[in-house]
């Protein structure tokens, strides 16, 4: 019955997102809040309500970090390597100088400030801690990110984000509530199914985080991701992930460590790693072969490289 639940939790969790996401399209748009701020809160944040609730809630109510933390690196290695590779597959991504030289280098910095925290971050020596202090390093990293995002960063509305036209403001309020309850209903069912499934299975909790969990939540960044590669819409294609990547790491890891601490396995010292070079290696490919662009062959190499990953996470166990 847990692997049920695991599986519809899920598909309530894509559904509910969507919903979530929708209505609040509608709502920004009603009180005429700016395309910038919709497609960053929304669309690049948007997609990213369901690794925040199995993070949020794995810590807070079931203690068990090793789920959200695998869900949060676990996705952003996915975002990078298989839903970027696999939007330049469908349609080479053309990155402009300033999404190079500002938006990769604050995922690269999110990345590195999690790691650096996560690995020196001891609690009396017995085990590694992301504290209530490491929280509130990571929310302040988040906050300066936004406000440089709002007040620095080029605001041309060259590419239309598409909003949702509910009908009434009372029917996308009332849709944004469900959104909400649903989105967190899925994710205890997802939690409950995945501590059920790793112990079926005889795989670590961890393992679960970084595969099932962390590909199943990422499903909306691929949908958003891949549909703006192919209709050439590439600033959305990578604002996307890039938004996603930057606020799963200091928002959402961030927030929860505030609430209730959590508790750094050493497993997931080496796929943090991971994480942190396919960032780097995103950067310093716009640097190789056609400079700016992340080519059909790249985008080859990163989905083969994933596939690798996958399979070296497989044989561990």
């Amino acid at each position: 019955m847990t692997f049920v639940l695991f599986f519809v939790g899920f598909y309530i969790l894509i559904k509910a997102a969507n919903v979530l996401v929708d209505s609040a399209s509608w709502i920004a748009s009603h009180f005429k809040i700016s395309s910038l701020i919709i497609g960053l809160l929304v669309v690049g944040v948007g997609t990213s309500i369901p690794e925040f609730s199995v993070t949020f809630l794995s810590n807070l109510l079931a203690g068990k970090s090793a789920v959200g933390l695998g869900a949060v690196v676990g996705s952003n290695t996915f975002n990078i390597l298989f839903i970027l590779g696999f939007a330049a597959i469908v349609r080479p991504i053309v990155f402009r100088k300033e999404w190079i030289e500002e938006d990769l280098w604050w995922n690269v910095f999110a990345v590195a400030l999690f790691a650096l925290l996560a690995f020196f971050s001891i609690n009396e020596g017995k085990e590694t801690i992301i504290g209530r202090a490491d929280g509130i390093i990571l929310l302040t990293a988040f906050a300066v990110w936004l406000f440089y995002i709002l007040h620095f960063a080029s605001n041309e509305d060259d590419e239309k984000v598409h909003v949702a036209r509910l009908l009434t403001f009372p029917l996308a309020a009332g849709m944004l509530l469900a959104g909400l309850a649903g989105v967190l209903l899925g994710a205890k069912w997802v939690i409950d199914g995945a501590i059920s499934l790793a112990a079926f299975l005889g795989m670590s909790e961890a393992f679960i985080g970084l595969t099932i969990i962390g590909i199943g939540t990422s499903l909306p960044e691929l949908v958003v991701s891949v549909t703006a590669a192919r209709h050439g819409e590439t600033g959305i294609a990578l604002g996307n992930i890039i938004g996603s990547n930057i606020f799963d790491f200091l928002m959402i890891i961030g927030l929860s460590a505030f609430v209730r601490p959590i508790i750094f396995e050493p497993k997931l010292y080496l796929d943090t790693l991971v994480t942190l070079f396919v960032t780097l290696l995103l950067l310093f490919s716009m640097y190789i072969g056609e400079r700016n662009t992340l080519t059909r062959k790249k985008g080859l190499l990163f989905v083969a490289a994933y596939c690798i990953y996958v399979w070296a996470l497989i044989v561990r166990g």
